[in-house]
């Protein structure tokens, strides 16, 4: 959207794959300003970059699952809230998480797929942690509490998720 703040500036679309750039847009574009060290971030042993809002400074951790594919931790450092996106499996986030001793408060999902709800219940369970994705992929998702349609807004720790819906490579129904 011409003029509006970016989930990631200046980052190729190559890199990340379109479904990886769409998925993590559908639930995260609109709050957040700029991504501080994302070039840095890429090739780094730490996967780990600094992203801050007028209000708030929300880290975002790459965390490595299944043998291709990343799920992301969302940590809002002035409120301790911590979200992950796409968790496909619960051992990396779990491990992640108490590495740094955190609890984790709430699961996004872009879609329905397995390898971006595997981890749902495990962690839903461990955590007490609300599960959120698609109206249209409710009866989809493992687990689902709050379901999100397109032009919703949700609260994410102070910061405003507008949802845009961009179902790229699955149908949405």
């Amino acid at each position: 959207i011409r003029g509006q703040p970016s989930l990631i500036p200046r980052v190729s679309r190559k890199w990340l794959g379109k479904p990886l750039m769409y998925g993590i847009g559908t639930l995260l574009v609109m709050p957040l300003r700029t991504i501080h060290g994302v070039g840095r971030m890429f090739g780094a042993a730490r996967y780990l970059c600094n992203m801050t809002s007028v209000s708030s400074s929300l880290q975002i951790e790459l965390v490595p699952c299944l043998q291709d594919n990343y799920a992301y931790i969302l940590h809002d450092v002035d409120t301790g809230t911590v979200g992950v996106v796409d968790p496909s499996e619960a051992v990396p986030i779990i491990n992640a998480l108490e590495k740094r001793n955190q609890n984790l408060t709430y699961i996004l999902n872009t879609h329905h797929h397995y390898d971006h709800t595997g981890g749902n219940l495990e962690l839903k369970a461990k955590y007490g942690a609300k599960v959120i994705g698609s109206e249209k992929d409710k009866d989809r998702i493992p687990g689902i509490d709050i379901t999100l349609s397109e032009g919703d807004t949700w609260m994410f720790a102070g910061h405003q998720v507008l949802v845009m819906e961009t179902p790229g490579h699955t149908s949405g129904v």
